[in-house]
């Protein structure tokens, strides 16, 4: 599906690669102008590479910490124009647990939580009614992993700060919303496999009830959805992009599972 974007002006912070990437690529094909924001120049690059000619003349890349409030001001301060979508995509995945320094704590709490909510402040102020903003949160947020208390926390905090975020902003008629990844194949996945998703895929596959891992792209689609005007009266949601990851139960996917049926079935 196209989504209608033509010239409409988009933010996308993590752009240089994963979830982020394949949102901005999703939104340059849709003819959106899309500026795309990350901490990591030579994946901004390298991404930027991949897309057609075309959608690379609608793509300002600019390199940035949105932990650093001033620099991202005078981020905003170049966009020209309204905005009229925002993606907080960027993230820390800083994973630990009882060992987490005050180190590992302040870093994941301005990237992940407060970076985002101070950007979506002051974009909110240059978007005009109709306007969105999505949120990427995780099912990390609705699970116990080992030893992940500082990224499970603060993607659990971005989905009470989608709600207040979209109870604030209604009034100026601009929806805000999150989606939940499951397991994606993004870098952080492929480094934990080695590089093998033929070895993995079917073994983390198993916590899903597709039995595979997501793609980045499928998740941007839901970015974009949420971004449409086919989701004029959703905000304040949480859209799960987890391949059934949090319907399924302890049976798995019923392989041991035994039901003790009348008929015997």
């Amino acid at each position: 599906m196209r989504w209608d974007f033509d010239a409409k002006t988009v933010v996308v912070t993590g752009a240089g690669s994963g979830i982020g990437a394949a949102t901005a690529r999703a939104f340059l094909e849709a003819e959106a102008v899309v500026h795309r924001l990350d901490i990591d120049a030579d994946a901004l690059a390298e991404s930027r590479r991949a897309l057609p000619s075309d959608a690379q003349t609608r793509c300002r890349d600019v390199v940035v910490d949105i932990a650093d409030t001033a620099a991202m001001r005078a981020v905003l301060s170049g966009v020209e124009g309204g905005i009229h979508h925002l993606v907080n995509c960027a993230a820390s995945f800083v994973a630990a647990g009882p060992d987490a320094t005050e180190q590992d704590w302040s870093r994941s709490l301005s990237v992940n939580v407060t970076a985002s909510a101070m950007l979506t402040a002051a974009v909110a102020t240059r978007m005009p009614p109709g306007a969105t903003v999505v949120n990427i949160s995780s099912i990390s947020a609705h699970v116990a992993q080992p030893n992940r208390w500082t990224y499970n926390a603060t993607k659990a905090a971005i989905l009470a700060l989608t709600r207040g975020q979209a109870m604030d902003l209604a009034p100026r008629g601009i929806r805000v919303n999150s989606v939940s990844p499951g397991w994606i194949w993004t870098a952080e996945v492929e480094k934990a496999a080695g590089g093998d998703r033929e070895r993995w895929e079917p073994i983390w596959g198993k916590y899903h009830l597709l039995e595979r891992l997501g793609e980045p792209s499928e998740v941007a689609e839901a970015v974009l959805f949420l971004s449409s005007a086919a989701a004029s009266f959703i905000t304040g949601t949480e859209l799960f992009v987890d391949g059934g990851y949090r319907a399924m139960g302890p049976e798995g996917l019923g392989e041991t599972a035994h039901f003790a049926g009348s008929d015997g079935r």
